[in-house]
């Protein structure tokens, strides 16, 4: 049986009284005063309710009548199952160690967890769901492209060779390299799902042939390496999260979502940018040209990219132009 210390507070009335609980293992609790030492309550444990819970400060117990009993002792806990909780609220600094273990936690799901397994799963998406992807990607995107103006002879010959060196470097052929133009002169290309790459005339008229090999070599990381199923994955995995855990807050959750799931992903699309560079700097080394011509192509192209701030290059969603020709001249830090 245990005797705890403290005081009565009567309902609707200012008297208290000096009190002894008695509370045995079965529950049923005795409450006397020990001032004039008379019975001031009888009552079960499971008919009460706990007051809240506050650091340093001893827990209300309210009896059915509206009295109810305050221990002198801060750390008494009335339901030993409820400890553990209790002590959670009851300490500062194991609460302020959770607020930072909780996003400490989350970034560790969205920026390793989640990429790591979507690495593993992507390689097990069917080709029949990878070519509707592609396809109704370049679906999208062509509502917004015009035909391309390269000469057909001069495409054919960019094609011709790009075979070759995918030949040379122990590629499988199953890319389809087609050629677009913008509605304003774009130096730009990008891979599809299916293995689709576009090429934009800009970027035709502004690289050497080299420098445009090392650029297909480049897209042909992001087919190979899985990345487009990747980003699937790792969008929707987010998107879930997200969503169950802000269900209830409507607009919040709408902003949170926009923006967070954007950085998010743009940090994923960072590292796989990275790791196209690295492929296409192997390539080009197994089909016996210089990755040197992907950090020209990259310099070319970069633009005012190389100024990137810290904060720009996060919320950008390719690496630094500069660190990124840095890392390709540097054969030591491409891995295997």
């Amino acid at each position: 049986m245990q005797r705890i210390k403290g005081t009565y507070y009567l309902a609707g009335r200012s008297d208290t009284r000096p009190a002894l609980a008695l509370l045995r293992d079965d529950g049923s609790l005795r409450i006397i005063a020990t001032d004039y030492d008379y019975e001031l309550a009888t009552t079960t444990l499971q008919e009460c309710h706990e007051g809240d819970v506050l650091p340093d400060l001893p827990i209300e117990l309210h009896l059915p009548d509206g009295d109810y009993f305050l221990p002198d002792d801060a750390q008494h806990r009335w339901h030993p199952k409820s400890g553990f909780i209790a002590y959670i609220e009851s300490h500062l600094l194991t609460v302020i160690l959770a607020a930072l273990l909780v996003p400490a936690s989350f970034w560790f799901i969205f920026n390793t967890a989640i990429p790591a397994t979507a690495k593993v799963t992507a390689p097990m998406i069917p080709k029949e769901i990878l070519n509707r992807m592609g396809e109704s990607s370049l679906k999208t995107v062509d509502y917004f492209l015009e035909e391309s103006e390269i000469p057909d002879e001069e495409r054919q010959s960019i094609i011709a060779e790009w075979q070759e060196a995918a030949d040379n470097a122990g590629l499988e052929n199953h890319y389809n390299v087609l050629f677009r133009r913008g509605a304003t002169p774009t130096a730009n290309a990008f891979a599809l799902a299916d293995g689709t790459i576009v090429i934009f005339d800009g970027l035709v008229k502004q690289l050497s042939r080299e420098e445009l090999i090392a650029v297909l070599f480049h897209e042909a990381g992001h087919v190979d390496l899985h990345h487009h199923p990747q980003m699937v994955i790792q969008a929707s995995a987010g998107a879930i999260i997200y969503g169950l855990l802000l269900s209830d807050m409507e607009g919040l959750s709408e902003a949170i979502l926009g923006t967070g799931i954007s950085l998010g992903q743009n940090a994923f699309s960072r590292r796989m940018e990275t790791e196209a560079d690295d492929f296409a700097a192997r390539m080009l080394t197994a089909s016996g040209r210089q990755p040197i011509a992907l950090a020209d192509a990259l310099k070319s192209i970069g633009g005012d990219r190389d100024a990137t701030n810290n904060w720009r290059e996060y919320l950008s969603t390719h690496p630094d132009t500069q660190k990124r020709t840095q890392r390709i001249e540097n054969p030591e830090a491409i891995p295997d």
